[in-house]
């Protein structure tokens, strides 16, 4: 039954989105914006239905597969939360594509697309929650982080466990991923705001990303040189012994997001500069940068899988306002092993998950309404470091101390302050660029009126 009931709900994927992208594509594609024909809104309708339905019997079947004899209640919010889930993530998406796609169209159009697109994304959580807490009573954990697919097929992957040989993938690599392309289509966005094209950021993100992975796993090689207090990898040992090859292992763990943020900055933003002649680079880095938060809040929930980056251990019932699946989590340690009954980690991933997201929104929305006066370009980037260097110092303290990085425990306490003290000097050069700029022109003007003056008297010389 559980088959049959996932099977179908696949199956109602298919006119679902197709029926959308049916109602979608002619919109935006017409030369003149012209609004939803009868035709298109129908196909709108019975897309919608579509996910509605789809949602509901993958939530259903999901459940019975879990468990057969799966509680009533616990069925329902399954499946009202998936089937939501589906509707409202439909609304976002479509929402999204028509803002991203149909700049001309009118007032009112444009009005509703925007509540449609900020009002979906919230319900789409908290119907996503739901579903969660439907299945919760019914998952082993710790959650899989990832699965090897090997000669033996595909083989789920733990917390603490280790499979030899094979492809890994884990959810953490999908997860950021995930987010650099959530940051790609936010600055895509912003420049087809500005310049009026699309995808003239498809090389940047690849550039960026690539280099950011590298920078990402060079920084914690550089900062687990000697090892830290989790008896994690020490490479000065590892080469000394010849196992070299370690320092390229990161499908065994080692990214530190302050070091790919930096090398992932620096390289897409020369290649902007040597690809991208007609982009005000100053204005590229406010555009593109703060976004940089949302792809690390995404990021942290591979955290989550990996069941690291928390804080001391208390007693579960404490955190019994966050979703059931989440705290059954947080009663296991990075090794597999479950806490005592009752107890559970502070979720530092999560806390940092949500501060980045507000981040967000208070350095691309809330700063350039605020300071709109001598806010030099430029100045988003700087406050981007600043912001996500006091997120770091505040939080690492409050991790577990032997999952610091750095022999004495304190290297991203150091790299937090750097990253402050950078965003406060990168600021100052904004601003001093600014007034350079001023100065040269002030220092012109005078000398291409005095040349306009000439060459006016001289005409009139001639006149006479």
């Amino acid at each position: 039954m559980n088959i049959a009931l996932l099977v179908i709900g696949a199956l109602l994927l298919v006119p679902a989105v197709a029926l959308s992208v049916l109602s979608l594509r002619p919109f935006v594609k017409r030369v003149r914006y012209e609004r939803f024909s009868a035709k298109e809104l129908y196909f709108l309708l019975g897309s919608a239905i579509s996910f509605l339905f789809s949602g509901g019997l993958l939530g259903a079947g999901i459940t019975y597969s879990l468990s057969p004899s799966a509680l009533g209640g616990d069925v329902a919010m399954a499946v009202s939360g998936l089937s939501l889930f589906f509707l409202f993530f439909a609304a976002v998406w479509c929402a999204f594509y028509l803002r991203w796609w149909r700049k001309d169209a009118d007032e009112a159009t444009m009005k509703l697309v925007k509540i449609a697109l900020y009002g979906s994304i919230p319900f789409a959580v908290l119907t996503f929650l739901l579903f969660t807490e439907g299945i919760a009573p019914y998952l082993e954990y710790p959650l899989a982080s990832g699965f090897v697919i090997s000669g033996s097929g595909l083989q789920l992957v733990r917390a603490g466990e280790s499979i030899p040989g094979g492809l890994h993938i884990s959810w953490y690599g999908i997860i950021i991923i995930g987010g650099a392309l959530v940051s790609y289509f936010v600055s895509d966005h912003r420049f087809y705001g500005k310049y009026g094209k699309h995808g003239m950021l498809d090389g940047t993100l690849v550039v960026g990303f690539i280099c950011g992975v590298i920078g990402a796993r060079v920084w914690y090689v550089v900062g687990n040189w000697n090892g830290d207090g989790a008896g994690g990898p020490n490479f000065s040992e590892a080469i000394a012994d010849g196992r070299w090859y370690e320092m390229f292992q990161i499908w065994n763990g080692g990214l530190t997001i302050i070091g790919g943020a930096v090398a992932g900055i620096i390289a897409g933003t020369l290649f902007v500069h040597f690809t991208k002649k007609e982009v005000d680079i100053r204005w590229g880095l406010d555009a593109i940068v703060p976004t940089i938060l949302l792809a690390q809040a995404i990021g942290r929930w591979g955290n989550f899988f990996n069941c690291e980056v928390y804080g001391a251990e208390v007693s579960a019932g404490s955190l019994s306002f966050l979703p059931s699946v989440i705290v059954n989590q947080l009663g296991y340690n990075n090794a597999g092993l479950a806490l005592d009954p009752g107890r559970a980690f502070v979720p530092l991933f999560l806390i940092e998950s949500v501060i980045n997201i507000a981040g967000y929104f208070i350095i691309a929305y809330f700063v350039p309404f605020a300071w709109r006066k001598y806010r030099p370009k430029g100045a988003l980037c700087g406050l981007y470091m600043v912001w996500y260097g006091i997120v770091r110092m505040i939080m690492e303290p409050l991790r577990d101390p032997s999952f610091n990085m750095g022999a004495d425990g304190n290297w991203s306490f150091w790299n937090s302050l750097g990253y402050i003290l950078i965003g406060l000097a990168f600021i100052g050069i904004m601003y001093l660029l600014d007034y350079l700029g001023k100065r040269k022109k002030e220092e012109v003007k005078p000398q291409i009126e005095g040349e306009t003056a000439q060459k006016q008297a001289e005409g009139q010389k001639e006149g006479d």
